[in-house]
């Protein structure tokens, strides 16, 4: 069994004692759920953490000791004084100090020129030329590309496609920022994981 240490209070702790200090383990009524498996939700705000029998899935929670405000995504460590946002994908801890760039997974266009430049920085990669954005109504950004001759999928190359995005032109982010606050430090947490899922 995985072991990390909890140095506030002097003991060790295994992943399963950690989940029993920040979350109930319950009953699982999803309709996939036919192996009868319970779920582990958050004390904090009755969020979903990890399946029974997936305990080491959040070990890496246990490791950074995020015991507080702990939500299915978005949790504060006091050893580390920081805000962490996660997916399955990534993690990565927020201060004061902290900075949000172009390019950075917390990063939220301020406008919407920055929105269309951010998207196509996003889409334009090694398998797709001439991609475009253009503003379709008050909702719906339309981008666009076209396959180049690398990709992988032979059909692909050198046909057009393209992928319509909603977005909100009263709700932009704060593009480039820098957290003042433990507040704007969670809020860098919150973009991260919405970011990064």
């Amino acid at each position: 069994m995985s072991q990390w240490r909890l140095k506030r209070q002097g003991y060790d702790m295994d992943v399963k004692s950690y989940l029993e200090q920040v979350a109930s383990l319950v009953e699982n009524d999803h309709p996939w759920n036919e192996d009868g498996l319970k779920k582990y939700i958050s004390k904090f705000d009755g969020s979903y953490i990890t399946l029974e029998g997936m305990e080491d899935d959040v070990k890496f929670l246990a490791d950074l000791e995020i015991t507080e405000e702990l939500t299915h995504g978005v949790g504060f460590s006091p050893l580390h004084n920081k805000w962490f946002g996660w997916s399955h994908r990534a993690c990565y801890g927020f201060t004061v100090g902290s900075k949000c760039e172009k390019g950075d997974c917390h990063y939220e266009p301020a406008n919407l020129d920055d929105t269309l430049e951010n998207l196509v920085k996003f889409w334009d990669d090694e398998y797709h030329v001439h991609t475009t954005a253009k503003v379709i109504d008050d909702k719906t950004i339309r981008l666009s590309w076209t396959y180049n001759n690398e990709v992988p999928n032979e059909l692909l190359r050198g046909t057009s496609d393209f992928s319509d995005h909603e977005y909100d032109k009263d709700n932009f982010g704060r593009g480039e920022w820098v957290a003042e606050t433990m507040e704007d430090a969670k809020q860098m947490a919150i973009d991260f994981n919405e970011g990064v899922s």
